[in-house]
């Protein structure tokens, strides 16, 4: 970032932005964040964290587009995976103590073992996250030295494909899409048990959020509150970021209950987009014509607001 750079300052509700950032190996998320907080005085977050060890898409969120994350974590993913057989890791990656099995596998095991994996699947929480238990993250426990049983949760992969395997050096190319919530380096360890040979995430890239590619990202040097100003692929307007969604236009009334956050009686069944004469208002979901606010924002964002 460059020295001596104007802050801009906005309002929370003048600045609205989904930035589609492509954050390398290292740095983690909440590191993305802070660079591209540089010289903004408006909320920051991001939408799905991603290990220091693994690079490739993050959402970026900046001003009203905060409220967003939650529903932008129910996208489904997709990554890029290289699964290394042959040893087991104590953190399921690279950055932890590795241990050689001593045992080999194969391609036909391997794709055997997917099969496994496909589909809603009971996952254990690794121990190096950040899900807390009796209040703490398991990730401090884990930097003391401790064992603890983590608890079990349902995740979906919608697909798990092998794209290569190498024999000689024990290493498969794996294309994981999966639902909130999924390890992707806990399919890694999952595969080396199911095998018997042991297995860790060596790698792993994040290349999809919903329809959002790591092909249009920024990156991180190239982050910048100038560069926020104009919407593009890589910058994108709340209408242009939630065009996935269905559209509701309401007005009058409905437009006024809807701005102050109550429930919408018509509208699609699910998620869908709610519009009044001031522009977008926010996000809606539920069963058709019963509707109540996932997502409120505090002031219309224009259509034309890029």
């Amino acid at each position: 970032m460059n020295e001596g750079r104007a802050t801009i300052t906005t309002s929370g509700t003048d600045l609205a932005r989904v930035v589609l950032v492509d954050k390398p190996v290292g740095p983690t998320s909440f590191d993305i964040v802070r660079s591209a907080r540089r010289g903004l005085r408006a909320k920051v977050g991001h939408s799905g964290t991603l290990d220091p060890f693994a690079s490739g898409l993050l959402l970026v969120l900046l001003g009203q587009a905060t409220r967003l994350s939650s529903l932008m974590m129910d996208l489904p993913k997709e990554y890029l995976l290289t699964a290394q057989f042959g040893a087991t890791s104590s953190t399921a990656d690279p950055t932890g103590e590795l241990r050689p099995s001593g045992v080999k596998t194969d391609a036909r095991a391997v794709l055997a073992a997917l099969d496994a994996f496909r589909g809603r699947i009971m996952q254990r929480v690794p121990l190096t996250s950040a899900v807390k238990v009796d209040g703490e993250p398991l990730y401090r426990r884990a930097h003391r030295g401790e064992t603890v049983e983590t608890p079990e949760r349902e995740v979906m992969v919608y697909e798990l494909s092998l794209l290569t395997f190498d024999e000689e050096s024990q290493s498969a190319e794996i294309v994981a899409r999966t639902g909130r919530g999924t390890y992707v380096r806990t399919l890694a360890e999952g595969l080396g048990e199911v095998t018997g040979a042991g297995a860790y995430a060596s790698t792993l890239r994040r290349t999809r959020i919903g329809a959002f590619s790591v092909e249009d990202a920024l990156r991180l040097e190239d982050l910048s509150p100038e560069r926020y100003q104009a919407a593009d692929r890589a910058v994108l307007s709340l209408n242009d970021a939630l065009g996935f969604l269905p559209r509701l236009d309401v007005s009058g009334r409905e437009a006024r209950l809807a701005a102050n956050g109550n429930g919408l009686e018509g509208g699609p069944a699910g998620r869908f987009r709610v519009y009044g004469p001031s522009g977008l208002l926010g996000v809606w979901e539920g069963p058709a014509g019963l509707a109540r606010p996932a997502v409120v924002f505090p002031a219309p964002v224009p259509e034309e607001a890029r």
